[in-house]
């Protein structure tokens, strides 16, 4: 395991707790007109986010113990997934045993879709999450400029789902083969 890496996420997470530490302090600072459920909800929601961005900080880290390869602004942004370009998008495609999600709406696959896509809509995502394959095959997202696939990429992998990958640029940085849908 590189040490140098290991010392990056570690100062990724004491930041990040810091920031979250102080932002909780100045959210649930008492005003007078705030009840104390509203203080007590406040509280609660704040420690909630602080958990979760701790799991994310733990899988980073114990990402990084395993040996995968992490990029600086995963760790920055605390993001469990990576960004990709087509070509490393299409090489995955050729080596073949990945999941090709297509996040766009129906209307906008009339102009193609990567061969063997699955169409989730970002918007029918969590309604049709057990559609989403939870094997450890790469997951290849995308949209048409990759926005959305990157809200997706997010949402999935605070649900648990590993190896995701955002296509740069979407469908529209796209130049692999493509299909009709």
């Amino acid at each position: 395991m590189d040490f140098a890496s290991s010392g990056l996420a570690l100062s990724a997470l004491v930041v990040a707790l810091i920031a979250l530490q102080r932002a909780s302090r100045s959210r649930t600072a008492p005003s007078q007109e705030d009840s104390i459920a509203d203080q007590r909800r406040r509280i609660e929601n704040a420690k909630e986010e602080f958990a979760q961005e701790l799991a994310i900080q733990r899988k980073l880290i114990a990402k990084l113990a395993g040996g995968a390869k992490l990029t600086p602004e995963m760790i920055e942004e605390g993001r469990l997934w990576h960004d990709i370009p087509a070509a490393a998008a299409i090489a995955m495609l050729e080596r073949g045993s990945v999941h090709i999600i297509d996040v766009r709406t129906p209307q906008e696959t009339r102009l193609g879709i990567i061969p063997g896509a699955k169409l989730i809509p970002v918007d029918e995502l969590e309604s049709r999450l057990r559609e989403v394959p939870k094997d450890a095959r790469p997951k290849l997202i995308y949209c048409a400029a990759g926005g959305r696939s990157a809200a997706a990429c997010e949402f999935l992998a605070r649900q648990g789902f590993d190896e995701l990958h955002n296509l740069e640029g979407g469908f529209s940085a796209w130049t692999g083969p493509r299909a009709q849908s």
